[in-house]
């Protein structure tokens, strides 16, 4: 009986190898799918569900990052063969405007793995000419067609830059630290400085004035005090998130309109581009607080800061020339040999540099 049952088992093996002997899978999967046959699937093509994460980081502003998480469910065993999806066709829509909710990137198919062809800044936008099923935006991109991903996209038009006028300069110029940022002149959306991080806080400065400011806070240090960096580098995103909340908040509190709301917020908040945090070169110390007037790390600043190379940038005295409310806190590299001057003359940067013919 025994012996019996072996030659059947070796006949069923046999017939089950000459069975599949043609077939260009192995000899694992035959098996595998003899066994458990409920597997046995068409090739995988690539999953529709799909995972898109986009993110202005503040050191690196104006750059976007993406994580593509795509899901295929086979056996670990089985050979398979992704497709990519054609999600080109797009259902034309009546022609509206959109606006940037943060710095996106503009794609030339509508995927996350295509080609980026540029970046659409916060706040700027764009108009839209058809979508897909799954939420792709084809957009007119320098009179041509693109894609950006919906969820980026706002039709609220966001605040308006006051100072659309304003000169647009060029920061990396020989006398960079005597750059002046205000209402009338601004720095390019797309313009990042090479940043180092001050006194381990996470907070960033211009590579060439970080030096600096360690030096004033070590200083600082042994005479107990503590000039903590609150507010350093700010990216042209963040600076334009910040302007636009406070918009928001001045229209909802005193019942203003847009422009009003904008008009008054720019003198607490500079809209990207005229603000010296875009351009790295200025720290708000301790806090934004104006009871900071009062405190040791004022008073501290106010006699030391110059040696460093450090001016109390907005004051009271100079509000009608700056357009800026008075900020203890607020703190901007000129060099130590221009901050001596500008202390000992009473001047603002703005008059100083016009006295200098800059």
């Amino acid at each position: 009986m025994t012996l019996n049952i072996k030659k059947i088992t070796a006949l069923i093996l046999a017939l089950i190898i000459i069975t599949f002997s043609f077939s260009g899978c192995s000899l694992a999967d035959k098996i595998y799918y003899m066994v458990f046959p409920d597997e046995v699937t068409e090739p995988a093509t690539e999953s529709t569900t799909e995972t898109t994460t986009q993110a202005t980081t503040e050191t690196t502003a104006q750059v976007t990052t993406e994580t593509t998480t795509q899901i295929t469910t086979v056996p670990a065993t089985k050979p398979t063969t992704v497709a990519t999806t054609n999600k080109d066709t797009a259902e034309e829509i009546e022609e509206k405007k959109l606006w940037a909710k943060q710095d996106v990137n503009i794609r030339e198919k509508p995927t996350t793995n295509s080609k980026k062809l540029g970046t659409l800044h916060e706040g700027n936008g764009v108009v839209a000419t058809a979508k897909t099923s799954d939420g792709w935006y084809k957009v007119i991109f320098e009179e041509g067609e693109a894609y950006i991903y919906y969820t980026y996209l706002t039709e609220k038009e966001p605040a308006k830059t006051v100072f659309a006028s304003a000169e647009i300069i060029d920061p990396d110029t020989d006398l960079w630290f005597l750059v002046v940022v205000n209402k009338n002149k601004q720095i390019p959306a797309d313009y990042v400085p090479k940043l180092v991080e001050v006194a381990s806080s996470g907070k960033y400065l211009d590579y060439r004035v970080a030096p600096h400011y360690n030096e004033m806070y070590a200083a600082a240090k042994k005479d107990g005090v503590t000039l903590t960096p609150y507010s350093g580098y700010r990216s042209y995103a963040r600076q334009q998130r910040n302007y636009n909340d406070l918009t928001e908040t001045y229209m909802s509190r005193y019942n203003l309109s847009r422009a009003e709301a904008a008009q008054k917020a720019a003198t607490v908040i500079l809209p990207p581009g005229t603000s010296e945090h875009n351009l790295g070169l200025a720290m708000d110390v301790c806090n934004t607080n104006s009871s900071f007037a009062n405190q040791k790390e004022y008073k501290w600043l106010m006699q030391h800061a110059h040696e460093y190379g450090f001016i109390l940038r907005y004051t009271a005295e100079k509000q009608s020339i700056t357009g800026i409310i008075p900020e203890p806190w607020h703190w901007r590299y000129v060099g130590v040999e221009h901050a001596k001057a500008i202390k000992d003359s009473g001047l603002c940067l703005e008059e100083y540099v016009d006295m200098l013919g800059l």
